[in-house]
């Protein structure tokens, strides 16, 4: 049964609750989270003010109804001061995994429907999709699902993407996660290697931006038109540095703010795609992360 959205928007947290990060890893929380906000309240105060908002909650739903709270990830996002959603499911079973693209078709009873994608034998962890206004009008028909397999040989924790669709499979990403403590010096050689943002010609600071560094993870991406860094586990004070850095809507901001106590109980996880014209860096993807 469906819960209308006033009671999304203020669910609690139970003792015995979970807490994952956007790679589904668990975490310590930083402060007691007994009946305060859970962190699926961020994300459906976002998908209300999206354009396809009664289908989206539906579906969210769905899907926490076929594999259980605590099961998916999120990421809110910002594209052209607009906003978009992408859910992640992860399984690290890989080919023993419970949850499979097929799985998960079946477990929303034909309200998603996925492109055919690799052999079930291949040993991805996981996989997302786009929540999209154009999702929504061909009944949950989803036109490219993303396949997220390991990267053996690295020295950091690393992944790749790949892109499926109708028309086939294609490389998208290359993911390298670094202590953000231990691996200051990794993190900055890791951001001039760039095609995409001439390190030389603008300040680190504008990208990896001290107020963020005090996090537990960085993760850098090579995408094929631009860079990505992801700040992991920052608390909700650098996640309200984050939303006003990049200009989230003000209305959404205060939502944060008013919360603030209901939600100091969690730590978040925050990205931006950017590249760079001459001495300046261009945002063109921001989001952020939890799970529902």
């Amino acid at each position: 049964m469906e819960k209308p959205l006033r009671e999304l928007l203020i669910e609690r947290m139970k003792s015995g609750d979970p807490y994952f990060n956007y790679c589904h890893w668990p975490y310590e929380p930083p402060a007691s989270g007994n009946g305060k906000l859970r962190p699926s309240v961020l994300l459906f105060k976002a998908v209300n003010e999206m354009p396809h908002a009664a289908w989206g909650t539906m579906i969210l739903q769905a899907i926490q109804r076929g594999i259980g709270d605590f099961r998916s990830i999120y990421g809110v996002k910002r594209v052209d001061g607009e906003w978009a959603l992408e859910i992640y499911i992860y399984d690290y079973e890989r080919q023993g995994r419970l949850v499979s693209i097929e799985r998960l078709e079946e477990a929303t009873e034909g309200l998603l429907r996925f492109p055919q994608t690799a052999d079930p034998r291949l040993p991805y962890f996981m996989f997302s999709f786009d929540l999209t206004e154009r999702a929504a009008q061909q009944n949950g028909v989803l036109d490219v699902v993303h396949l997220y397999i390991g990267n053996p040989g690295s020295q950091v924790s690393s992944g790749i993407a790949y892109e499926f669709s109708a028309g086939g499979r294609q490389l998208e990403n290359y993911y390298f996660f670094f202590d953000a403590q231990k691996q200051q010096k990794e993190i900055v050689d890791k951001l001039e290697c760039s095609v995409y943002c001439d390190t030389w010609r603008v300040s680190l600071d504008d990208l990896y931006r001290p107020e963020l560094r005090d996090c537990q993870t960085i993760c850098l991406a090579n995408k094929r038109t631009c860079d990505t860094i992801y700040f992991s586990g920052v608390n909700i004070d650098q996640l309200l540095f984050f939303l006003n850095w990049q200009q989230y809507p003000d209305g959404y901001i205060r939502f944060v703010e008013e919360r603030h106590h209901e939600l100091d109980h969690l730590l978040y996880d925050v990205g931006v795609d950017y590249r760079a014209n001459g001495e300046q860096i261009q945002f063109v993807k921001h989001g952020f992360y939890g799970v529902f």
